[in-house]
């Protein structure tokens, strides 16, 4: 085992919610191998009746504070509380948190180390206008800046791009890259039995603008007729409500677990990713793992594993006809398919949690040391 591991911790991860996504599943995956040799507490305000799919060690104790609220006054009231909550039972811990909302109220925990994990461009997660707009994204912004400044806590983060985002609007130049990157499980997200056909497509589909979903819909819907005959199955991965889009002949997979995220990914020959921004980009280094040719957009983070020409093809972001270029590139050259996959598939190999908790910890027991 890592030398990383060489003393006990206690460890407390605060987390917005439990249900399903990017940055809870950094934080549960984490979790899971640090609790092997640390005490480890997922602490979370009650704030949504979501649940995540994830596999958790049994020695990770997660804590739900306050009533469940659905009401924006009600989150409010329980992220106050699990503020409380952590400076009563919690205050000797090294804390850690993401959250870029809970990050404003953060100056309130008492922990006496206060690590801040940056997974996202925090200063513009919210610009495309669906949460905040008008003031309140201005008074965001505004406390955002001053929570990038802020002297009593430490700051880790999942990538360059992010690193370099934050220091440009923090005006900061003495945070140094303390680099944590997410990773894969290489025991379910694997090449190991693929059944796919290799023209068949698949993405992890978001409502979300800034996932870009309307960009492939543009794309394959302005494919010629001959062309989409020789695509294989279209396959959407999502949780999200999809209906206001078009999705005539395209298969839904709302997976329960990540072997069957895993099994879509298996399935396809082509995996595509049309994100606008990403601090990291999991879904894309996941469907190299499982043997996908991969067509990627330039949205910042991906560029810690993403080698255009090597192991993946890639395109701006919203930029419809380079990633039609790019897909008809694939479906007519049975040699590129194959040597991206095999390229993507060595690539994913570097990336695993157990290395990412040895990271974690050698940055946090330097510290602490």
């Amino acid at each position: 085992m890592d030398d990383s591991y060489t003393f006990a911790m206690n460890i407390l991860f605060i987390i917005p919610s439990v249900k399903t996504g990017g940055g809870n599943r950094v934080f549960i995956e984490l979790a899971s191998r640090l609790s092997r040799d640390h005490e480890i507490t997922m602490l979370y305000p009650n704030n949504s009746t979501d649940k995540h799919t994830f596999a958790v060690s049994g020695n990770v104790r997660f804590v739900s504070v306050g009533k469940t609220a659905s009401g924006k006054i009600g989150k409010l009231i329980n992220l106050w509380r699990t503020i409380r909550y952590a400076n009563r039972r919690y205050a000797d811990w090294t804390t850690v948190y993401s959250d870029p909302l809970f990050a404003l109220f953060a100056g309130w925990l008492k922990a006496k180390r206060k690590w801040r994990f940056v997974q996202a461009d925090d200063y513009r997660i919210f610009d495309d206008g669906m949460l905040l707009h008008g003031v309140f994204l201005k008074i965001y912004k505004w406390l955002c800046k001053r929570s990038f400044r802020s002297s009593r806590v430490r700051f880790i983060f999942n990538s360059r791009f992010v690193h370099e985002r934050f220091c440009r609007d923090a005006g900061r130049t003495d945070v140094a890259l303390r680099l944590v990157h997410p990773a894969i499980e290489q025991r379910i997200f694997t090449a190991t039995g693929r059944s796919g056909v290799d023209t068949g497509i698949c993405l992890i589909a978001r409502k979300h603008p800034g996932k870009g979903l309307v960009t492939f819909l543009d794309v394959y819907r302005r494919l010629p007729e001959a062309v989409r005959d020789r695509v294989g199955p279209v396959t959407f991965v999502s949780h999200d409500d999809l209906s206001a889009f078009d999705l005539t002949g395209i298969e839904i997979v709302r997976p329960k677990n990540d072997m069957e995220i895993a099994d879509a990914y298996r399935k396809a020959g082509i995996f595509i990713s049309t994100s606008w921004r990403e601090g990291f980009g999991l879904p894309p280094l996941e469907a190299m793992a499982c043997g996908c040719a991969c067509i990627v957009s330039e949205s910042g983070g991906v560029d810690e594993y993403v080698r255009a020409g090597e192991n993946c093809l890639t395109f701006p972001p919203r930029d419809e006809k380079a990633l039609e270029d790019r897909l008809l590139v694939l479906l007519n050259d049975n040699v590129l398919r194959e040597t991206l996959a095999k390229a993507g598939t060595a690539t994913a190999l570097r990336f695993s949690w157990e290395r990412s908790a040895g990271q974690f910890l050698a940055i946090v027991r330097d510290e602490q040391c």
